[in-house]
């Protein structure tokens, strides 16, 4: 896979690791524009979202005193894990073999799948993935949701760095729609005053998990945080963060 290549050749030219290495303080890696995973709330500015309350929980749960953010685009998570400048990384990320070769995945804490969000237009000429032809349709930047779309056959792909950046282009007209996970498309079309615009295929074209992303290097940490997800799923805390983003 190219990114994950581009990756390797990235950690070739770094000369300083682990810069954040500290027992107290648990520095996260974050993409910031996937609603309801994470995002910023528009009045406090503060990291908000189910994976957001996930971390936290984790965090305390495995004894780190604070908790750092360092939001960045979707494959900076990659690397940046890879080269220890953060301990870990949780934005929606989904746990896959070739990704397994290179990093570790707690988990998982979340079952998901891809769909794909169309224009209005389409609703009486598209029902399922099979039927899509000339069409452009909008993927995020070294994502699952890429590396389905740009196995379809008949449509372009428009490649972008951030879920935000997918839907703005969608309504935009940049593009003819969005494939991603499935809860993305849920909450969009719960929230979004544009859609009515839009409409879902309905159809989970795959089955995925999400999971923490941490580095092979940090045994400690992945077991530190490993065992804090497993507490932490026990707990009514895991339902009520569930009920709070999803129902």
């Amino acid at each position: 896979m190219k990114s994950i290549r581009s990756i390797a050749l990235a950690l070739a030219m770094v000369l300083s690791f682990n810069a954040y290495a500290d027992d107290d303080e648990l520095v996260v890696g974050i993409e910031a524009s996937s609603e309801p995973f994470v995002i910023i709330d528009p009045k406090t500015h503060d990291y908000i979202g189910y994976d957001i309350d996930l971390i936290k929980a984790v965090a305390k749960e495995a004894g780190y005193k604070s908790i750092k953010f360092h939001d960045m685009p979707f494959d900076a998570m990659f690397a940046d894990v890879l080269v220890e400048q953060v301990d870990c990384a949780i934005s929606m990320i989904t746990i896959t073999e070739e990704r397994a070769q290179i990093w570790d995945f707690i988990g998982p804490y979340f079952d998901t799948g891809l769909d794909i969000l169309l224009n209005k237009k389409y609703q009486g000429q598209f029902k399922r993935d099979t039927d899509l032809h000339d069409v452009t349709i909008c993927a995020k930047t070294s994502s699952t949701c890429e590396a389905y779309a740009l196995g379809m056959p008949d449509i372009k792909v428009l490649s972008l760095d951030s879920e935000r950046k997918l839907f703005e282009a969608a309504k935009e007209g940049k593009c003819d729609g969005v494939i991603t996970n499935e809860p993305i498309l849920q909450y969009f079309m719960k929230v979004s005053p544009d859609r009515d615009k839009f409409y879902r295929l309905g159809k989970k074209l795959t089955f995925a998990q999400f999971g923490i992303m941490t580095s092979k290097n940090r045994p400690d940490v992945s077991e530190r945080i490993s065992k804090a997800l497993e507490k932490v799923k026990t707990t009514p805390y895991f339902q009520e963060i569930y009920h709070k983003w999803f129902e």
